[in-house]
């Protein structure tokens, strides 16, 4: 009898774990050949007042140079200026001098973050959340006392993130306070 059970019990051990096993392999490629139902960022327009100030503008901080843990410092720098730094790592990208990547050159969040950095140079990618990378380089060129706000007429177009605290429109309008009373 317990030859028996010993012969039986190894093939019944190896079908259930080959059973196991077929039904991870067949779970995983319906979990990767499933259709990705995820939003893409966008942006939400927001009623900034006359001004857009660093608190409403969400900065991701990019070493792309050669010294180690600059990216930290300018998050540090960036952040004691009102910045939300959302994340700060090395690039990939190398570049010589300071490049602040956003959706346009001409988006009020690119400008702001230009007047910050001395010599720096702006990039438009298109990107849907209106967020701002900046990409830096080995030379130092941020500014110690920076102008701190940017004149905007109406709504901004801002990250989700950075509209949780503030409220926001769906749809743009002329800001109450932007507007010029005759």
């Amino acid at each position: 009898m317990r030859q028996v059970i010993r012969v039986i019990k190894t093939p019944v051990t190896l079908i259930i774990l080959l059973a196991i096993l077929g039904y991870g392999a067949v779970w995983g490629y319906q979990q990767v050949t499933m259709p990705d139902n995820r939003k893409v960022a966008t942006c939400v327009m927001t009623d900034v007042g006359a001004n857009l100030t660093p608190d409403r503008v969400t900065v991701r901080v990019l070493n792309g140079g050669e010294i180690g843990g600059l990216a930290k410092l300018m998050a540090g720098y960036l952040r004691s200026h009102g910045f939300r730094v959302i994340y700060y790592n090395n690039s990939d990208q190398r570049v010589p001098n300071t490049v602040v990547v956003g959706n346009s050159v001409d988006d009020p969040e690119v400008k702001l973050m230009l007047g910050f950095f001395t010599g720096s140079t702006a990039k438009g990618d298109g990107r849907a959340d209106h967020g701002v990378d900046v990409i830096l380089g080995d030379k130092d060129t941020h500014i110690e006392n920076p102008v701190a706000s940017i004149p905007v007429t109406g709504p901004v177009c801002l990250p989700a993130i950075a509209t949780s605290t503030v409220s926001a429109i769906p749809t743009p309008s002329p800001s109450p306070r932007a507007t010029k009373k005759k």
